[in-house]
């Protein structure tokens, strides 16, 4: 009988360690694939990690330099989801012409974004991305770059359209022709 307690201890035992080894790969997964550096151990806030692009770009046979920086902003309010508490991204944009001299530069937050998001969806999402779109800008005058501002670990966003101008202004509008990725209501 006492053998028989020793086996089926040893048997859960095992059976709960290899679960919770299953979910630890999984949440590792996860971290990767939507670019988790670090959670805090002690409060469990997540962290994107850091990005920076820096490339050539060329618009209508003018080139500029391109540099994009994303970092979490300690200072900005903390994101609560049904994936956890994040710490939301700042992204920082510079734009030079060939002989140096500065065309653009601005710090991004969601807020930049906010006239097009409802309230609710502004308190549960993260500023997650910022990319050259190469295809539009040959077709213009301007430098088009595309944005994301997502629900935090999915693949739910509403994708935006920027134009900066060649004298450096800036416009931003929600990007219609990719339609609505995620329904703002929920």
């Amino acid at each position: 009988m006492m053998k028989q307690i020793y086996i089926i201890a040893t048997l859960a035992l095992a059976f709960l360690v290899g679960c919770k080894s299953e979910k630890k790969d999984a949440q590792e997964q996860a971290k990767q694939i939507f670019q988790i550096e670090s959670a805090d151990e002690k409060t469990g806030v997540q962290r994107m990690q850091v990005s920076r692009i820096h490339q050539e770009i060329t618009c209508k046979g003018k080139k500029f330099k391109l540099s994009v920086e994303r970092t979490p902003n300690e200072q900005l309010p903390q994101v609560i989801s049904d994936m956890g508490v994040f710490v939301d991204n700042q992204i920082k944009v510079k734009i030079t012409r060939e002989n140096g001299t500065t065309l653009f530069e601005k710090t991004f937050t969601k807020k930049d974004f906010a006239t097009h998001l409802t309230e609710k969806y502004l308190q549960a999402s993260v500023l997650e991305g910022l990319v050259f779109d190469d295809v539009r800008t040959p077709e213009k005058k301007e430098i088009t770059l595309a944005a994301s501002v997502s629900y935090p670990m999915t693949d739910l966003y509403v994708p935006f359209t920027l134009v900066v101008t060649q004298d450096g202004k800036l416009s931003i509008s929600k990007d219609e022709d990719m339609g609505e990725m995620v329904s703002q209501e929920d």
